[in-house]
């Protein structure tokens, strides 16, 4: 049985960092041992499962700052980096001018570190949508393909050719399949939290229904899903200007976040892997359309 082609790719972000920040620490450290323990471990899915085909890291811009020999070590193996924002924020925290001003920074950030530009960009929580032209629009300028824009339509309704186009540029878009399941009332996406809360069949289902609808199927990560230990984790102390329901809120969402599922990861993956084959770095899909 032919398998189904897919592409695997790392939303390289530090949740400990990203946390801090938004619990008001102006400039939290990058855990880079946890970063170096998860890459280690992607690495060898790339090796054992994929024959060596590269990978895709989404990385923000304080990651390649912070932890820069870890980026250009993920670079020197071969494989892609892309572009995952300045810091893992929402874009519509930001205006036009603020949101060039950090894509320009995240990009300067990886450049540094790995002696090359990004190619492609996906937004933290995929959080650019289908209305929000200026954003693709300043994309554009700097990249050759986005993957943040979540559908849960064919590609032939929404975007056929998958370009963005504007006056002076074009952005490729591959989209993120959303699976609407239980009547409708709730949608699974392929990868991430999804792959670790749900029985494996949910994101078979979701990457064949992308295949179905005419998308390529993407199946995403994020470093703290590899790793079984509490190496990202955010003590109790850290949560003391929240009020106690907060407080119990974002703790519940940390066990959902580092811990619920993890252990039994790369058996999902392994799975999924025995009836779709990855493709390679997801530069390679602008192959096919250029």
């Amino acid at each position: 049985m032919n398998k189904i082609p897919f592409f695997f790719s790392v939303d390289f972000e530090d949740y400990y960092h990203d946390k801090k920040r938004r619990l008001g620490h102006k400039d939290p450290d990058v855990l880079e041992v946890p970063l170096w323990n998860s890459y280690e471990k992607i690495q060898n899915i790339s090796k054992n499962y994929f024959s060596g085909k590269k990978i895709t890291f989404f990385t923000t811009g304080v990651v390649a700052r912070k932890a820069p020999d870890l980026l250009s070590k993920i670079a020197q193996d071969g494989h892609e980096i892309g572009c995952h924002y300045n810091f893992h924020d929402s874009i519509h925290l930001s205006n036009k001018k603020d949101f060039s001003k950090n894509l320009d920074i995240a990009i300067e950030s990886i450049y540094k570190a790995t002696g090359t530009e990004p190619k492609g960009f996906r937004a933290p929580n995929f959080d650019i949508k289908p209305d929000d032209l200026w954003a693709y629009e300043e994309l554009s300028k700097r990249f050759d393909y986005d993957s943040s824009y979540i559908t849960n339509d064919s590609l032939k309704n929404i975007l056929p050719d998958r370009k963005f186009k504007f006056e002076d540029n074009i952005l490729y878009e591959f989209f993120i399949f959303s699976n609407p399941v239980f009547g409708n009332k709730f949608s699974l996406r392929s990868g991430g939290t999804f792959l670790c809360l749900f029985p494996t069949i949910f994101t078979i289902n979701t990457m064949k229904k992308t295949y179905e609808n005419g998308h390529v199927p993407l199946l995403y990560m994020h470093p703290y899903e590899f790793l079984k230990d509490y190496e990202f984790w955010i003590p109790w102390k850290d949560f003391i200007n929240l009020s106690l329901p907060n407080k119990l809120i974002q703790w519940s969402r940390q066990i959902q976040w580092l811990k619920v599922g993890h252990d039994n990861v790369l058996n999902k993956l392994k799975k999924i892997f025995s009836i779709f084959e990855h493709q390679g770095p997801m530069k390679k899909l602008l192959e096919t359309l250029n």
